[in-house]
């Protein structure tokens, strides 16, 4: 039930600041796609030892599917400002 939650809230928040990145960088990307991404990265993240890397994997096709963005420097810029700004703000959720 935890990993649920965790998987959950990932997909929220990652969606929101992956929207958020995504009009900085100036990518069209619709909250709805990008919360569908955050939450496919989140669910894979969950294989052990190597879910990390695959999730990353699996974040940049669903984002370059549903973006049609060009990988260097629209979406390469915008993963890694969004996962740095998720995991700062699961760490201070409270370290989960």
């Amino acid at each position: 039930m935890d990993e649920l939650v965790l998987v959950v809230l990932d997909a929220l928040i990652g969606g929101v600041v992956l929207w958020l990145a995504a009009k900085i960088t100036s990518v069209d990307l619709v909250l709805r796609e990008a919360v569908i991404a955050a939450g496919g990265a989140a669910i894979v993240a969950l294989v052990p030892t190597v879910g990390w890397a695959l999730s990353i994997v699996v974040l940049f096709v669903l984002l370059k599917k549903f973006s049609r963005a060009n990988i260097w420097p629209d979406l390469i810029l915008m993963v890694i400002v969004s996962r740095l700004v998720s995991f700062l703000a699961f760490m201070a959720l409270g370290g989960v």
